[in-house]
């Protein structure tokens, strides 16, 4: 399978560096980004590093594909983002979520470990036997004014655990009921069925704690499992297994079995796993997953995050469907303080949505979780006001929906020399024929001095914009373009940002100073579009500044 895409600049061969970096953090927070930087230039003068990459002329790379880009939340956490009034939906969520897919149906899955903690109360059917979230008729709503005011594909999580087709079903026609058929993109039965065996959280109404399968459940006893409730459900397209996946399969992974859980039903469309490269449990501190800042930072958690799912990449395109990774953050367990929830994870995500892109992953959902570290945002409403506040790593998110459109192609950068093993390049080619590169500096010591050559024949001009902080611990403080979320916002938006124009020097390059733990996004624009302006922040096309409250 030939995968083209971005080069990763100069994280190069860092699989073998299974050991990790040295401490990373990881965080969901705002997007911003700035031209006048807390980290000082002196910096940069001071441990400087000359990196060149040059433009290809023909984009031959992948192109990224609508949606790639998703969501993924919890049953139970649903109306804490959206509110409980169907009428009356958090419009800052909204914004948040229209930030990352201008113009286009976002793609959101409502599963995870709740999956199988919830069901939808229904005549005839039993409920399952344990404590259970009950998806009322006003969950139902809420979320199908969620999915119609967006026009989302959503991705429908089903209960395996109570193991009863009935009850499964009941949920899935529900969904079909308050949803429609066309909100509805598939259906998914079941959460990490692959670690069954090992879960005694259920608990019965008197609190005797339930295995959710005996200690022999393996894959043979999923698939009659999974079919006996995909013959039950609605005929609509499916999604699974939704498993729980590490660095490398051991043993009693079921990287084998996929093959033939493809082939038995062609509904299933899309192969999906969950990645988290650091973990916040069962790991001691010498492992390469323990979460750490410098581990987050280091080529362990996106060079290495991309190449473990080479696997599972190759059986789903053999079987002619999609991987999608519906479940990624920083930090498994519900992330890290200190380190999921600061500007390292920021850097993080967007180094490694671009490591996945380039694999050749064909979809992620970013998870989230009220109240955990690595939630992108929280929401409080005061008589109908509603505020949001922003974590560190929706700012690299929202980076991230900037520098790689959906359409636009990967580019191969060839050339790529000097730097450091810690500066990321990464560049797209939009259908507008405008490049977009951008750098990653993932050393919170030393800036990179990044010579930019574009393809010959072409010089519309080159704008630099800026995702900083004061450094990658921050929690705070954090820009995009020089603008940021701060404290709270009322509207979701950012205001414009604030742009560097670049001059060329006199071979037609561009020279750029990106400082220690920073990110930037050089825009080169052909010469028919020099005075053109692309699509605004929230996707809409503007040609003079506009500002918003925040």
């Amino acid at each position: 399978m030939v995968l083209g895409g971005v080069l990763a600049g100069l994280v190069l061969g860092l699989l073998a560096t299974q050991s990790g970096g040295d401490a990373a953090k990881t965080t969901s927070t705002t997007t911003t980004s700035t031209t006048t930087t807390s980290t000082s230039a002196e910096k940069l003068d001071s441990l400087p590093s000359a990196v060149t990459i040059s433009l290809p002329r023909t984009a031959t790379g992948r192109r990224v594909p609508d949606g790639f880009l998703g969501f993924s939340f919890e049953f139970s956490a649903v109306r804490a983002y959206t509110g409980g009034d169907p009428r009356n939906i958090n419009p800052v969520f909204e914004q948040l979520i229209r930030n990352l897919t201008p113009g286009r149906r976002p793609v959101i899955r409502i599963g995870g470990d709740s999956t199988d903690l919830s069901y939808a109360p229904s005549p005839g059917v039993t409920p399952p036997p344990y404590v259970a979230y009950a998806l009322t008729p006003g969950w139902m709503a809420t979320t199908a004014a969620l999915a119609h005011q967006l026009g989302a594909r959503m991705t429908m999580g089903l209960n395996l655990v109570a193991n009863n087709p009935a009850l499964a079903a009941a949920e899935a026609r529900d969904f079909v009921r308050a949803l429609g058929r066309r909100s509805v993109g598939a259906l998914e039965i079941g959460n990490e069925p692959n670690i069954y065996s090992q879960l005694t959280v259920e608990h019965t109404l008197l609190g005797i704690p339930l295995h959710a399968r005996p200690r022999n459940f393996g894959y043979p006893a999923y698939r009659r499992q999974f079919q006996a409730v995909a013959q039950a459900a609605p005929h609509l397209a499916l999604a699974g297994p939704a498993l729980a996946v590490g660095p490398t399969p051991k043993k009693g992974s079921w990287v084998n079995t996929m093959a033939d859980f493809l082939r038995r039903d062609p509904r299933v469309r899309t192969l999906t796993v969950h990645r988290y490269p650091l973990r916040n449990c069962y790991v001691p501190p010498t492992s390469p997953q323990y979460p750490t800042v410098a581990h987050l930072l280091s080529p362990y958690s996106t060079a290495g995050l991309a190449a473990s799912l080479s696997r599972w990449l190759q059986i789903a395109h053999q079987q002619h469907r999609q991987l999608r990774v519906d479940e990624l953050n920083s930090v498994a367990c519900r992330g890290r303080p200190g380190v999921s929830d600061t500007f390292a994870s920021s850097l993080w995500v967007t180094d490694a949505l671009f490591s996945l892109l380039h694999a050749g992953v064909d979809g992620v959902n970013i998870h989230t979780l009220p109240q955990s570290a690595y939630e992108l945002f929280e929401f409080s409403d005061t008589g109908g006001q509603w505020r949001g506040v922003v974590r560190p790593v929706y700012y690299g998110l929202q980076l991230f929906a900037q520098a790689a459109p959906p359409g636009s192609r990967l580019l191969e950068v060839p050339g790529v020399s000097g730097g450091s093993s810690v500066l990321s390049v990464w560049a797209t080619r939009g259908a507008d024929r405008v490049d977009r590169v951008v750098l990653i500096d993932k050393d919170p010591s030393r800036g990179e001095t990044v010579t930019v050559r574009p393809p010959a024949g072409t010089g519309g001009g080159a704008t630099l914009e800026r995702m900083q902080a004061p450094s990658v611990e921050s929690g705070s403080q954090i820009t995009l373009g020089g603008q940021t979320y701060g404290p709270n916002t009322t509207t979701g938006q950012l205001a414009p940002a604030t742009t560097e124009a670049l001059t060329p020097n006199g071979h037609g390059t561009y020279t750029v100073r990106v400082p220690a733990g920073s990110a930037a996004l050089v825009t080169l624009r052909p010469s028919s579009a020099a005075h053109e302006r692309g699509p605004g922040r929230d996707g809409r096309q503007f040609s003079t500044p506009r500002r918003s409250q925040q």
